[in-house]
């Protein structure tokens, strides 16, 4: 009884002055660990006071820890999935050299000491398993520190050693090794409860799971487990405080107000500092900053288990130099500004301070994509717009799209469609020129009718080279002999002259004897494709008739000449 009770005072203490140096170094700020990052830079990194919470995750370092009042936990608080391994076999995992050091929720292994605390007090080891060291745990010169709930197996040498250390709480503990316990001066085993020792033979007569006989740590010394456990069940993982806030603005102009509201899980008490000396105890405060700063606010709950810290900084700016509203700016790029139809671009806004869009696209159409793909049908100028707004107004910026006729439809007109109708007709114009300078008296191109005949045989034959067939056919030379003989025979008909027949009977007579000429020039291998010859043939027709027309013309001319002559 008189050992509980010691044991308990010295709870008591050990809370004391671990509330009173939170106090004399302010209140702790909050460092996470994620996995390929290092505890130790956290360590450098921290104040005495501050939280360092270790995420899930393989750890491979030795960890010095030097500052007084730290906290280093697993941030799951199970060690199955949080493993630090020392560095080498010859560094200690983690080695103590500060008082008030808390560690918990690892699993420790290969390392010379799991956790060396080297001349140390008030320090706190718990929920931890350490296996595959020299020494699982190492007291060196310290004095009045708890040991609890820690798994302690398969170390070398022993579980645990105390050397000249004294006045130590070492309860709940699970002890499997090759020397479970050396101790060479007088600490406390049990209080409400002892431990397990794997080298324990006692027996549970009346089967309370605790051995009828204490466990002898060091008998010269009197260190005895009084109450060791038959069975062990580690005891449940402490529910521990989450302190979560929020605040419904982290900047504004001085005088600035604050509403804060706490979201905190399983705390018993709290406290508000509100980074300007100010404090409180509230579950929602309300609080006004009135000089321009930057406030670190953090909330600190606690319970019997722990204490848990979370801050937000607020930035109180002069309401002297208050800035302009933000306007929105429009902006957008696209992949072309014209085209043929049908005519598709991609849009892209870049615009900056917006938050709402709309595109206008110049043909009915709109849009409120960031990203629009749009096709123009018709041609024509498309005047497309984006306007980007937010609260403080709208901006808008437009481009100018150039839609074409479809590239076809052009040529279609054009009569590109047709090149033998064009090149004819370019040859035919040249000729009917030449016949006429020739009339004129004003060139020496053409003599007589056989150059006229050569002329449309060469002009034949240089559009014709891609149908060889038809080409033969037109460049008979005594064909087109017979042609020229007809039509300068209808030409001089004094019948013709006399009458005056109709231009009708002009196209049946040349017609008559070029169909003539196509009979009597196909052989019989194309007989089959003669429809398709004779459409090939058909776009000269319009040309005879037009020479038929030249060569009258030029028949009164040379009559002309030779009268005056």
């Amino acid at each position: 009884m008189a050992q509980t009770q010691t044991s308990r005072l010295a709870c008591f203490l050990l809370a004391i002055l671990i509330l009173i140096s939170i106090s004399e170094t302010g209140l702790a700020s909050k460092f996470h660990v994620h996995a390929g990052e290092s505890v130790q830079d956290a360590i450098n990194g921290a104040s005495p006071g501050d939280l360092i919470l270790v995420e899930s995750g393989e750890f491979n370092e030795s960890i010095y820890v030097n500052k007084e009042n730290l906290t280093i936990k697993s941030a799951s608080g199970n060690p199955d999935n949080t493993h630090i391994s020392g560095e080498n076999a010859g560094s200690s995992v983690f080695e103590i050299a500060a008082n008030g050091v808390n560690i918990s929720g690892f699993s420790i292994t290969d390392g010379r000491y799991g956790i060396f605390l080297n001349k140390v007090d008030n320090c706190t080891i718990s929920d931890n398993k350490i296996s595959n060291q020299r020494v699982g745990i190492y007291l060196l010169e310290s004095g009045n520190n708890l040991l609890s709930n820690n798994m302690v197996y398969s170390n070398l040498d022993c579980g645990i050693k105390l050397l000249a250390s004294s006045d130590n709480i070492i309860r709940a503990n699970y002890f499997n090794n090759t020397y479970n316990a050396r101790d060479n001066k007088l600490n406390i085993w049990n209080d409400s409860t002892g431990n397990y020792w794997s080298d324990y033979y006692g027996t549970d007569e009346n089967g309370d799971g605790i051995g009828d006989i204490a466990y002898a740590v060091n008998p010269e010394t009197g260190s005895k487990d009084y109450i060791p456990l038959i069975e062990y069940a580690p005891l449940p993982p402490p529910v521990l405080p989450k302190a979560l806030f929020t605040s419904d603005v982290t900047e504004g102009y001085a005088p600035l107000s604050v509403r804060f509201k706490d979201f905190s899980e399983n705390v018993t008490s709290r406290l508000w500092d509100f980074g300007d000396r100010n404090s409180s105890s509230s579950s929602s405060p309300l609080h006004t900053y009135f000089r321009e700063g930057d406030y670190v606010v953090s909330l600190n709950v606690s319970n019997k288990n722990d204490s848990d810290l979370a801050s937000v900084t607020i930035r109180v700016l002069n309401a002297s130099k208050k800035y302009s509203p933000i306007l929105p700016e429009a902006e957008f790029i696209s992949n072309t500004t014209e085209g043929r139809v049908p005519l598709v671009i991609k849009f892209v806004d870049v615009s900056k301070n917006a938050e709402c869009i709309t595109w206008t696209f110049g043909d009915g159409k709109t849009s409120c994509c960031p990203e629009p793909e749009h096709t123009f049908c018709c041609p024509g100028n498309y005047t497309v717009s984006l306007t980007a707004g937010n609260d403080n107004g709208t901006s808008t910026a437009c481009i100018t799209i150039a839609v074409q006729k479809n590239e076809s439809d052009i040529n279609a007109k054009k009569g590109i469609g047709d090149p033998e109708g064009i090149e004819n007709t370019g040859k035919k114009d040249s000729l009917i020129s030449a016949i006429t300078r020739y009339a004129r008296g004003t060139s020496d191109e053409v003599h007589d009718d056989d150059n006229i005949i050569d002329a449309i045989e060469n002009s034949e034959s240089k559009s014709d080279k891609e149908d060889k067939e038809t080409g033969n056919i037109r460049n008979n030379r005594e064909k087109l002999e017979s042609i020229k003989d007809s039509i300068v025979s209808f030409v001089s008909s004094k019948f013709l002259t006399k009458t005056g027949l109709s231009t009708k009977n002009e196209t049946f007579e040349v017609q008559k004897n070029i169909e003539s000429f196509i009979d009597d020039s196909t052989p019989e291998s194309f007989k089959n494709s003669f429809p398709e010859i004779k459409r090939r043939i058909s776009p000269w027709v319009p040309s005879f008739l037009g020479l038929a027309g030249v060569v009258f013309i030029v028949s009164l001319l040379k009559i002309g000449r030779r009268t005056r002559k």
